[in-house]
């Protein structure tokens, strides 16, 4: 000590300096050894915890705990341990103990030293003099704790039974932990792989299934596994979903077979939270099926199979079948047809036929609703399958080795296929050549990038194109879009003609008119026509005097060059030379522009004639002039008795203006109805005066075309008879019709008719006396006939009788030899 100064210190002893020290050495031990055996006791009680845990789950739930949950017990246990780690062995490892610490952990252990040795400890730091006394009380408060620390050891500072307690814990824990790994090897890995890797399935099961949905159409096998999206099966809407679970057959990896579960549950929740559950037996050995139909709703499947359980429910998402939502056809037409400049080229398909003419090259582009993976076309003779890189045909079960461009756009969506309508061929015709169908190729001699490949598809009028899409949903079209390609063909010229203002017979220098049309569905080539004399069978042509007009689609033969007139068509029979007695039958012939099949030709219905001397002719005109002669007295007859019955109604209506009331009831019903029915006749006998004009019409055609002498007979007919009959059908009989109506209509709303009944009659009158003008010349036209007849009769006389002195002579002369 330095008696000059203020402070005072103390030296320590080097007894108490042993002491301290080997205090402190065996509190550093104590301290990490009691750490590291509580880090034990934490890690193997986490241990049991978890793996509690993760058995009661199991057995509860029969699947691992989830991985969230075992994600955050992996971070908690990661950051207790270090914390552990840290607070109980690294920092006291490196915390330094100092002496105060170390002399107040022996004075609490040993009381008797008091207060000495912290004060000695203090001592060799400095302590300040408070008086002459401070020094001598330092020293001894020193000498007084080295004597003591004799009595002291470092042994006996220490409690040992803590840390026993710690040993005999962590040695049992440590002990259930090796007899767990010989009992149960697996139990360990199974947490490591639970607690530290995560892993999603960790508990080794005695049952396994593999799952595979049954998918239509074709019963498609789709397994629901690790290869594909585990959790999620896309099913077409509307299908029943059929799903096949199977217990392997190849044994656990324990060497053991996999347990076949009695029954096996299905729970089945909805989109509205209601949940439904089945019990499924095996439908075959170590099979079990689930079945649903038509299911159109998403629902989410959890199954239950022994110890086996799905860690998350199978979602069944009900999807659209692919399908397609319009088809365009771009049509290149045969050139024969002309449709390529009269018609649109693309043609949107709206039903489940496409009719096009045979010959036809045609692009289908349908869009479907869906992006595909794949698409199949298949038809009685071949099928295409398909994608967006490569197509390739096969027929009959053997595949093409033509280079097909992809039948698939890059959209996925689009479809493009080239087809070509072919006609049917006849067994044993042999192949297509690629003349056949030269009308039908592409404009300007270009070949289509198909048809270079070989990619153009031949079809047959009738081939139904069966359509199947297989989308990137995995899904393929429950029913294939079915589309018929429809053949048009090239049918023959429609003939509708008939002869016209000429009957059956005929005389040696007739003509012979045609009236109608000639029809082609795509133009005609020639049209003329055909005739045959007697018993030939050959049919001769004559050509028509106009000619049929290039690719006309319609000819008409009653019209002139012009557009009017009387029929351009006509049949000279003069140069055929034909005598009396002979038949000719004639006929109308068309050819058609057809280059698929060659030209088509159609011929009308032969009409067959009998060849006739004019006079012969002449009679059978005069018993029908003689027949029409007697209806125009008919109807002359039945106007009479209408004009009758006028005036009978006249009277009635004279009546009607000074009678009584109770006659008159009865007489405006008599006059209403016999106005009714009068007016009924008059319109009767107006058409019957139309058929009669016609008739009249048919013998001047038949004296015209006939050739019939003499000419100026047809002339006269025309003017004596034809044309007053038909000013008074047109001009007379309108007006008497409309004075009657007028009459009809005052008599039903009993207004006078007196006047209206005069006016009727003279109407008619005025038709009565014109037609009887009429009948007169038609009268002398028969006079003139029978004269006429009476003079050809009297000619033929004279030619027998001549012919007879010819023979009486020839004779004589014979004799006279």
């Amino acid at each position: 000590m330095d008696p000059s100064s203020d402070t005072m210190h103390a030296e320590l002893p080097a007894e108490l300096q042993q002491l301290m020290e080997s205090v402190s050495r065996r509190l550093k031990r104590y301290v990490l050894l009691s750490g590291l055996l509580g880090l034990i006791i934490a890690a193997v009680t986490v241990f049991w915890i978890t793996t509690g845990l993760d058995l009661g789950w199991f057995a509860l739930r029969h699947l691992e705990l989830p991985v969230g949950l075992r994600i955050s017990v992996l971070v908690l246990m990661i950051v207790g341990a270090l914390w552990l780690l840290l607070q109980s062995v690294v920092l006291p490892s490196l915390r330094r103990i100092h002496d105060r610490d170390t002399a107040v952990l022996l004075e609490r252990r040993f009381p008797q030293f008091g207060d000495r040795l912290i004060t000695a400890v203090e001592g060799t730091s400095g302590l300040k003099a408070d008086g002459p006394l401070s020094r001598g009380m330092l020293n001894r408060t020193v000498r007084e704790a080295r004597m003591l620390a004799a009595s002291a050891t470092a042994e006996a500072v220490f409690d040992l039974r803590p840390l026993k307690r710690r040993v005999f814990t962590a040695g049992l824990l440590l002990l259930s932990l090796g007899g767990v790994t010989v009992a149960s090897p697996q139990t360990i890995p199974r947490w490591w792989n639970a607690f530290v890797r995560c892993q999603d399935v960790y508990h080794e099961r005695t049952t396994d299934l593999r799952i595979t949905a049954i998918q239509q159409p074709g019963r498609r096998r789709l397994e629901i596994g690790p290869s594909v999206d585990r959790w999620l099966y896309r099913h077409p809407r509307g299908t029943d979903l059929e799903l096949e679970l199977t217990v392997p057959d190849a044994p656990r990896p324990d060497g053991r077979p996999w347990v076949v579960p009695p029954r096996i549950r299905i729970d089945v929740r909805r989109v509205d939270g209601t949940v439904s559950r089945t019990w499924l037996s095996a439908a075959a050995p170590r099979i079990f099926r689930f079945v649903m139909t038509r299911l159109q709703e998403d629902v989410d499947i959890d199954l239950l199979a022994g110890d086996l359980r799905l860690p998350r429910p199978l979602h069944i998402r009900a999807v659209e079948p692919p399908g397609f939502d319009h088809i365009v056809a771009h049509c290149d037409y045969p050139a024969y047809t002309g449709w390529n400049r009269l018609r649109s080229t693309s043609r949107t398909v709206t039903g489940s036929e496409l009719a096009l003419p045979v010959g036809t090259a045609f692009e289908l582009e349908a869009v479907s609703t869906k992006p595909l993976q794949a698409l199949r076309v298949a038809t009685d003779t071949f099928e295409l399958t398909g994608n967006q890189h490569s197509a390739q045909r096969t027929e009959g079960g053997r595949l093409s080795e033509t280079v097909l461009p992809p039948v698939l756009d890059a959209d996925a969506a689009t479809i493009r296929i080239r087809f070509r309508l072919v006609p049917d061929r006849p067994a044993g015709s042999g192949d297509m050549t690629e003349s056949d169908l030269d009308d039908s190729s592409e404009p300007d001699g270009k070949v289509s990038e198909w048809e270079s490949t070989g990619g153009e598809l031949a079809v047959t009028p009738g081939t139904m194109l069966r359509f199947s899409l297989h989308d990137q949903d995995d899904v393929v079209s429950t029913r294939p879009v079915v589309l018929r390609i429809a053949g048009i063909p090239d049918r023959p010229p429609v003939l509708e003609v008939r002869p016209e203002g000429i009957d059956r017979a005929v005389t040696r220098r007739a003509v012979i008119p045609f009236s109608g049309r000639i029809r082609d569905d795509y133009g005609l080539k020639s049209a003329g026509f055909e005739f045959l004399v007697d018993d030939q069978t050959q049919w001769r042509p004559r050509p028509f005097s106009q000619p049929v007009p290039s690719d006309a689609r319609e000819f008409r033969l009653d019209r002139s060059e012009s557009g009017a007139g009387p029929a351009a068509e006509r049949f000279q029979v003069e140069p055929l030379d034909l005598t009396e007695g002979q038949t000719l039958s004639l006929a109308v012939s068309a050819v058609d522009n057809c280059g698929i099949n060659g030209p088509q030709t159609a011929r009308s219905e032969p009409v067959v004639f009998r060849v006739v001397s004019s006079e012969e002719l002449l009679s059978m005109l005069y018993t029908r002039e003689i027949s029409l002669r007697r209806r125009f007295e008919q109807v002359i007859q039945e106007l009479i008795q209408v004009q009758k019955d006028l005036d009978l109604q006249e009277q009635v209506a004279r009546r009607l203006e000074t009678s009584e009331t109770e006659s008159r009831r009865d007489d405006r019903i008599g006059l209403t109805t016999s106005a009714t029915r009068s007016a009924d006749v008059l319109r009767r006998q107006a058409n019957e005066l139309k058929s009669i004009l016609q008739g009249f019409d048919g013998i001047i055609q038949q004296l015209i075309n006939n050739a019939i002498p003499p000419a100026r007979l047809a002339d006269t007919m025309r003017q004596n008879i034809l044309e007053p009959l038909n000013r008074v059908i047109e001009s007379d009989l309108p007006r008497a019709d409309l004075a009657m109506s007028v009459f009809r209509v005052a008599a039903a709303d009993q207004r006078p008719t007196r006047d209206l009944i005069r006016t009727a009659d003279q109407q008619i009158s005025r038709v009565i006396v014109r037609l009887r003008s009429i009948l007169e010349n038609v009268r002398d036209m028969a006079e003139f006939h029978e004269v006429l007849s009476d003079l050809r009769a009297m000619r033929e006389e004279q030619k027998r009788i001549l012919e007879e002195t010819r023979r009486i002579k020839r004779r004589q002369l014979i004799d006279e030899l």
